[in-house]
């Protein structure tokens, strides 16, 4: 519309007048000064109904009397077409009502017709006018549904306008806090350097944004990314300053979470890596000094650790007698605990414990941890396993007479590179990954791992499985039942 006004292009133009000399008169001054009007007329109200009803215009031109009403009813009809009301009986009254009923302008008729001078810029103001609320419209609607939270402020800092996202965001009504100053919503209420509790933050590609902490109604303290920009006048002199701010908490919490994982991802390789190459050195050593069976373990504990890692180790559930399963593991760790004359004892009482779980995992956590015992006891030492029922869970316990092991070194292996590092260089290469998978093994099943010293002497690991995946059957029970 506004290069329609400077471009001097033809405007549509409606002429709702009754009076036949002064239509004639509007269309000769319009012809003689070369206007750029396209002209519509109508002679009443009903006429001009027929013809809004049919087409749009720019501007309407309506004399207030009419045959079959006045300016009024084309008030009524003409929606947001702006309309000059024209009149040749005007008072003062009159002017009011139209003014209110929403007309653009007011013209008096005079009898030399000088009141048509007056009409090409009225209808270039009116227009201009139009155009301008349109576009405040279109603004408006715009500031009131986005989602940042638009606030306003006079050249004093007291906020005169926010909208809907704002009061959403901060908390509060409008009447609350317009006519506030807006360091209300500073933390400190005041915007100096060391209360805006300014950070950075990382944006797309290696750019850094600036924000700042704001305050809500109920002294809640959250990040926003904050813009602000200087209204002027047509002077070129500041008015008003416009603020939109964003609240970014979640994208905080992404980016926190983006960080910690990638910081995470690259201790892990780094832990990877470490472990890669001392499990390598471990299987020259153990290769050069002929423990073939030695270097075996290592290799497929190090595969295994691996598959956990990368979460790609996956448990084949299946129903078996964990006892029985108890007496196979002990029977595979029998050669080793052979060579050091060390007694296996099972302490489960009679009974099937029917356990739904990944046989053969379930097995290595096992044998891991016999093994384990095994390497710790002296000679002529022992090993016991008991397989009990603790309520909500099954409970295995492994006891070995040798050294005291220090309790908390258990959790310790969840720092994977240290313990590891502890178990080589202490020359237990071969069990170094066992204890470590076994407990991620027990956790992948639900249960837990930890350590208890029976008297001092002993060591007791201990692991469980939840009570939910298991059914006790004592074998009196099932003896009971069969008599039955």
């Amino acid at each position: 519309m506004e290069n329609r006004i400077m471009d001097n292009v033809r405007y549509k133009i409606l002429l709702i007048e009754d009076n036949k000399l002064d239509q004639m008169a509007f269309k000769r001054f319009v012809e003689s000064n070369a206007i750029p009007y396209d002209c519509t007329i109508s002679g009443s109200v009903s006429e001009a109904r027929h013809v809004l009803g049919t087409d749009q215009f720019d501007i309407i031109i309506s004399d207030h009397s009419l045959g079959d009403g006045t300016a009024l009813d084309i008030l009524d009809l003409a929606g947001n077409t702006p309309v000059i009301v024209v009149t040749g009986a005007g008072d003062e009254e009159t002017a009011v009502k139209t003014w209110k009923a929403g007309a653009y302008d007011y013209l008096v008729k005079d009898i030399d017709q000088n009141y048509l001078k007056a009409i090409p810029i009225t209808v270039e103001n009116a227009i201009r006018h139009d155009m301008m609320e349109k576009k405040l419209r279109l603004l408006s609607g715009a500031v009131m549904s986005t989602e940042d939270s638009v606030y306003i402020t006079d050249m004093q800092g007291t906020i005169i306008f926010v909208n809907k996202a704002f009061c959403q965001t901060y908390g509060y009504k409008e009447e609350e806090i317009v006519g506030e100053n807006g360091n209300i919503l500073w933390i400190g209420k005041q915007q100096s350097q060391n209360t805006r509790s300014v950070f950075q933050t990382k944006t797309v590609g290696s750019s850094w944004e600036v924000g700042f902490y704001h305050r809500r109604k109920n002294n809640g303290v959250f990040p926003v990314s904050l813009s602000r920009s200087n209204i002027k006048d047509p002077n070129g002199n500041d008015v008003a300053i416009v603020g939109v701010a964003r609240d970014i908490t979640e994208r905080i919490f992404m980016e926190d979470e983006i960080r910690s994982a990638s910081q995470k991802l690259k201790k892990k390789n780094e832990i990877h890596n470490e472990v890669a190459i001392m499990v390598g050195e471990a299987m020259q050593r153990l290769l050069a000094e002929g423990n073939i069976e030695a270097v075996k373990r290592v290799a497929d504990d190090y595969l295994d650790a691996s598959k956990i890692d990368a979460e790609k180790m996956e448990l084949d559930p299946q129903k078996f007698d964990l006892v029985s399963l108890v007496s196979q593991a002990m029977e595979a760790s029998s050669p080793m605990a052979s060579e050091k004359n060390i007694e296996l004892k099972n302490l489960t009482p009679d009974g099937e414990f029917i356990v739904k779980a990944d046989h053969d995992r379930m097995a290595q956590v096992l044998i891991n941890l016999l093994s384990r015992g095994i390497k710790f006891s002296s000679a002529n030492g022992h090993v016991s396993i008991r397989v009990k029922d603790t309520g909500d869970e099954l409970t295995v316990e492994i006891e070995d007479d040798g050294p005291p092991l220090d309790c908390n070194k258990i959790h310790r292996i969840v720092n994977r590179s240290d313990w590891i590092k502890e178990q080589f260089h202490a020359g237990r290469e071969d069990l170094a990954l066992g204890l470590r998978i076994a407990k991620d093994l027990v956790e992948m099943h639900g249960g837990r791992m930890w350590a208890e010293s029976s008297d001092g002497k002993h060591n007791v690991l201990c692991f469980t499985v939840p009570k939910s995946c298991v059914q006790r059957q004592v074998a009196a029970e099932i003896s009971s039942a069969d008599a039955g």
